[in-house]
C-alpha cells in the first residue's frame, strides 16, 4: 500500500507539471497591424519616423497570455509588382518612384493584412490653402444642442509647381481662445469629416490637410462676448516636417474671429 500511495503521489505531480507546460504554448499566438514610422516615404530616400529619422517597419507579436514577445525577427513582403519602393536590410522600405506600394509582415507564420504607402515627392512649400477661414458665428447659446459654429483650416503641402507632397502628417495646436467653462472645452479641433477631435491629419492626394475649428457658445464664460457686445479670436499654428526640418512656410497661423449672434439672429 505505502508503495501504491508514492506512485499515485508521482503521477499527480507529474500530471500538474504537464497542464502547466501545455498552458501556454510557445511562439507567437497573435501578432498586430504593420507598423509604419510613417504613412508615406519620399522618391529616392528611407521611411523616416516624426523624429525625420530613417526607422524600420515593425510589428509586435504576443504569446498564448497576450504577453508582448521580445527577440522577434519579422519578416516583411511587397506583395505587388509595381516596383516603385524596395525593402533594404529586410525592414526599411525606400522610395523608387511615384505611387504606392502594398506590404505585408508576418511572424511565426501569421501575417498582416496588407498596407498600402504612398510613394511621393520631397516638401518644398507649406501653404494656407483658399479660402481663408471667416469669422466664427456662433449661435445665442439657448441649449447645448444648438450652439454651435465652426470654420474649417486648411492648408497644402507641395513639392512643386505641379506635385503634391502626399502622405506627410500636420500638427495642428490651438493658442489663444476663449475661456471655457470650469471642466469644459467651449473652442476645439476636430476632423472635419468623422466630427471627433483630431489635432492631426495627414495630406491628402492634393497635398491637403484640414481641421475643423467648432465653438461651442454654451461653453464660454465671457458676459460681453456671450451678449454679442465683444468679439474673441481663436490662434492654431499648424506645422509640417520633413527629415525633422521645418518645411519651407512652415508654421502657418490662423487667427479666427469668434463672435456670439445675439438672440434671434
Amino acid at each position: 500500500m505505502h508503495r501504491f500511495a508514492l506512485l499515485v503521489v508521482a503521477a499527480s505531480v507529474c500530471l500538474g507539471v504537464a497542464c502547466i507546460d501545455m498552458s501556454a504554448p510557445p511562439g507567437a499566438a497573435s501578432i498586430s497591424v504593420l507598423l509604419l514610422p510613417s504613412p508615406s516615404v519620399v522618391v529616392g530616400d528611407t521611411m523616416r519616423d516624426s523624429l525625420g529619422v530613417a526607422a524600420p517597419l515593425s510589428v509586435a507579436a504576443f504569446d498564448g497570455n497576450n504577453q508582448k514577445l521580445t527577440g522577434i525577427a519579422p519578416l516583411f513582403f511587397i506583395s505587388d509588382s509595381s516596383h516603385t519602393a524596395h525593402l533594404k536590410g529586410g525592414n526599411v522600405l525606400v522610395g523608387d518612384k511615384l505611387g504606392t506600394v502594398q506590404l505585408i509582415g508576418q511572424v511565426s507564420g501569421l501575417q498582416t493584412p496588407p498596407v498600402s504607402v504612398t510613394v511621393t515627392v520631397a516638401p518644398k512649400k507649406f501653404s494656407v490653402a483658399l479660402p481663408l477661414p471667416d469669422t466664427v458665428r456662433a449661435p445665442f447659446p439657448t441649449d447645448s444642442a444648438s450652439s454651435m459654429g465652426s470654420s474649417v483650416l486648411s492648408v497644402t503641402l507641395t513639392g512643386g509647381p505641379d506635385s503634391a507632397a502626399q502622405g506627410f502628417v500636420v500638427k495642428y495646436t490651438m493658442g489663444h481662445k476663449p475661456e471655457s467653462k470650469p471642466g469644459a472645452t467651449a473652442v476645439y479641433l476636430v476632423d472635419p469629416e468623422l466630427g471627433h477631435i483630431a489635432t492631426t491629419d495627414t495630406t491628402d492626394g492634393s497635398g491637403g490637410a484640414s481641421r475643423k475649428l467648432v465653438v461651442n457658445s454654451f461653453l464660454l464664460t465671457d458676459p460681453a462676448l456671450l451678449a454679442g457686445t465683444a468679439v474673441d479670436s481663436a490662434v492654431v499654428v499648424v506645422r509640417t516636417t520633413y527629415k525633422g526640418v521645418a518645411v519651407s512656410g512652415s508654421p502657418v497661423t490662423f487667427v479666427v474671429r469668434i463672435k456670439v449672434l445675439p438672440p434671434g439672429r
